[in-house]
């Protein structure tokens, strides 16, 4: 059976009605004054291309995170999770602020990502005001109260940390609104001041405070999301556009039943600069940039992609990647050059540049010791990846009524499994095994969602065959249709 959207009010059973009971319950019987509903994101494909700046296309799923808050006459920031065993509570003094969870390694604590979200508006709502000093901005933030509730399944790849992230920042900005001058809070009115792209934007941003380095598809499509469509989502500028899925495309998500938690591992960060790494080889060697400029300025594959006059046609890089980055050589180490391995010694002689530079320029904090950094593989991933998000979309538009439709959505989401696995390396075993049950169970096309290593699989179903791949022994997770982005609901008891 197909899951549906969570209703719009408070009243009903469910997440909603958990996250009243329990602010009650810890503040003193007083009524949360709003509702924030965030829902997770599964992506159908573009996996690892939004830090590289290319579209990428996912849809907002039914589950959901829930923050039920108040404004507090403390000067306090007080936090309650719904699994308190798991999420301890957590109250931060406002006149200590929050810099950011650490980064040595350490996995963020649930309530990092709250303040994550609540510094990044304060420091936009800031900003806005002309309120130059963190003192001066803390000084006018209001204390609050929020209790949160999550249904995403956590480490899933379903981002259930940046539906926290925006969910918080929403949170805040409605408690904030009226001392920052930007609105007296409230339903959705609230986004005629900062519209839903903006808290993407910030939300994004936000992010670094838990040391992660992401391109903003999740915050995108949690924040812009339509019921019943898809998204395109474009990077620099932020924009999108709906995509009407085929009529008979449903979609099954399934646990690969191995968890990764990609901010306490440097694996997602290393993919980020060995992307932007292999950016500013190919401008370097290309020659393709400006007289008045240098490869430092280059920070994705698009933008030298750009530069090079092919960004619409991204699979025209592939050549280039070959070119500039896959080394020509004989004997045992063949393949690992053909991959694009480079040392760290042989990227600063690309780049004709010290250590030092490579390490500002080019790494960020989560990289300063990588020695090793696979070039070719990791761009050969990006631009194959935003050609098949084209023609995905592509497909979507020009034959949505065409039974053959879904067999070639299939197929591209088999083939970008296949990227993801072999030369991106962002599965695992347990992923790959899933995707191959699915496709053996009868499922059109099966690949990883989210980050990868470890969490779920996304496969594409004729939604008229659904009950027979469980029969089939599929074990799926949930069933999904394209669900509504963030909301804001006044709360009246």
């Amino acid at each position: 059976m197909v899951s549906r959207c969570p209703a719009k009010n408070a009243t009903d059973d469910g997440p909603s009605s958990a996250v009243v009971r329990l602010f009650r319950e810890r503040f003193d019987n007083f009524d949360p004054q709003w509702l924030i509903r965030c829902p997770g994101r599964v992506n159908l494909i573009g996996e690892h291309i939004d830090y590289s700046d290319y579209s990428v296309l996912p849809m907002a799923i039914e589950h959901s995170t829930w923050i039920a808050v108040g404004p507090s006459s403390e000067r306090t920031v007080q936090l309650i999770n719904e699994e308190e065993e798991k999420y301890p509570p957590f109250t931060l003094a406002i006149s200590d602020s929050f810099s950011g969870a650490s980064t040595n390694g350490a996995v963020p604590k649930w309530h990092h990502y709250f303040l994550a979200g609540w510094r990044g508006i304060l420091e936009s709502l800031a900003q806005r005001e002309g309120v130059n000093t963190e003192a001066e901005a803390l000084q006018r933030a209001k204390g609050m109260r929020a209790v949160v509730a999550s249904r995403i399944p956590p480490s899933a790849g379903l981002s259930s940390s940046s539906a926290l992230v925006c969910a918080a920042a929403l949170a805040t900005l409605c408690v904030q609104s009226a001392d920052f001058g930007a609105g007296d809070g409230g339903g959705q009115e609230i986004f005629e001041h900062i519209s839903k792209k903006e808290l993407a934007e910030i939300a994004t941003h936000a992010e670094r405070f838990v040391g992660l380095e992401g391109g903003g598809m999740d915050q995108a499509c949690e924040c812009l999301a339509r019921r019943g469509e898809a998204l395109r989502i474009d990077f620099r500028p932020l924009g999108w556009r709906a995509v009407q899925l085929p009529e008979n495309a449903l979609f099954a998500v399934l646990h690969s039943n191995t968890e990764m938690n990609k901010t306490a591992s440097a694996y997602y960060n290393q993919r980020v600069v060995e992307c932007r790494i292999a950016a500013q080889v190919i401008a370097k060697q290309s020659g393709c940039l400006p007289a008045d400029t240098d490869w430092r300025s280059v920070r994705t594959l698009r933008q030298v992609a750009a530069l090079l006059g092919k960004d619409a046609q991204p699979e025209q890089m592939l050549t280039l990647v070959d070119e500039h980055l896959a080394k020509r050589c004989q004997g045992q180490q063949q393949q690992k050059l053909a991959d694009g391995l480079h040392t760290r010694e042989e990227i600063c002689a690309i780049l004709d540049c010290s250590d030092a530079q490579l390490a500002q320029w080019s790494l960020n904090a989560n990289t300063q010791n990588m020695t090793e950094f696979w070039l070719a593989k990791r761009a050969r991933h990006v631009y194959a990846e935003a050609a098949r998000v084209l023609e995905f979309e592509r497909v979507c538009r020009e034959g949505r009524e065409d039974n053959g439709t879904v067999a070639k959505l299939g197929e591209l989401m088999n083939a970008s499994h296949l990227s993801c696995a072999q030369l991106f390396e962002c599965s695992c075993p347990e992923l790959d095994q899933t995707v191959a049950n699915c496709l053996s169970a009868g499922c059109i096309g099966a690949r990883l969602t989210g980050a990868g290593w470890g969490g779920c699989a996304v496969a594409l179903v004729d939604k008229n065959k659904s009950a027979q791949l469980e029969a089939n022994g599929l074990h799926v997770l949930f069933w999904s249709e394209p669900c509504e982005g963030i909301e804001v609901f006044p709360f009246s008891g």
